[in-house]
């Protein structure tokens, strides 16, 4: 097995990427949203209780239906960091940047010198036959812009040498701003603050990405220029199908 990036190959040429999130800790959660076409799943260690042996199962059945696996970190820890790319993820979304100098510190964690100061492991990625040839090109790196300070640095947050895409944390960047989570959507100054990653991103060169709860919002914000789409999460669409399917029921009289 070589290490090649699609998803990554596919954002540098202008063009859309839709994957979604793994809340449920579950393996075969993660195959199943998989094999539906999802182009990409990301593991979230950082709120769901995904265990290190759980989330290489993960990876496997990610990668045994084509699509490609990426993890929300539950730190900047570069060790934390370098264990989940030794598991094997293909990319990392890091929670909560905010500045140049935290983004420079994100670049140099996740790649190998002379670029960076990642540990050279023998575990699960060490492996795959070109990993330490390709590895610093083939890993995506994601930080996530949730606060005011790091939508203001945009710019010199994704115009570090390494950083990939710009995923909105939109959910604490509304509570940030002093927004009630139930009131973000549709809200105009948290419209803004979104629109201006997207611009910053542009003036960069870079993509920007946004996580959204169904297809309509995608269209939405992919025909205004995101890129990287994250299309609800295993749980919530559970759920919605669940909820769904009970609503329609047509019982007889208890």
């Amino acid at each position: 097995m070589n290490v090649h990036n699609p998803v990554k190959a596919k954002l540098r040429a202008g063009q859309p990427s839709v994957g979604s999130w793994l809340n449920l800790a579950a393996p075969l959660a993660a195959e199943a949203m998989a094999a539906e076409g999802f182009e990409w799943l990301t593991v979230d260690t950082e709120h769901c209780p995904w265990g290190i042996a759980d989330m290489v199962n993960a990876f496997r059945a990610i990668e045994s239906r084509g699509a490609v696996p990426l993890a929300r970190s539950w730190s900047h820890n570069p060790e934390v960091l370098a264990r989940i790319l030794d598991a094997g993820a293909l990319g990392v979304v890091v929670p909560h940047i905010s500045t140049r100098e935290e983004a420079v510190s994100l670049a140099r964690a996740v790649r190998y010198p002379p670029l960076g100061e990642r540990s050279a492991g023998s575990c699960r990625a060490a492996t795959f036959g070109n990993y330490f040839q390709r590895a610093d090109d083939e890993i995506l790196v994601v930080p996530m812009i949730e606060d005011p300070t790091g939508v203001e640095n945009i710019e010199a947050i994704m115009s570090v040498d390494g950083i990939d895409v710009a995923l909105i944390g939109t959910a604490d960047l509304g509570l940030s701003m002093g927004i009630r989570r139930e009131e973000i959507a549709g809200h105009p100054e948290h419209e803004r603050m979104v629109m201006r990653v997207l611009e910053g991103c542009r003036r960069v060169g870079k993509p920007a990405g946004i996580p959204v709860a169904d297809a309509q919002a995608a269209n939405k914000w992919i025909a205004r220029g995101f890129q990287f789409i994250d299309l609800s999460n295993d749980l919530a669409l559970l759920r919605a199908t669940a909820r769904a399917q009970l609503a329609a029921l047509e019982l007889p009289p208890a």
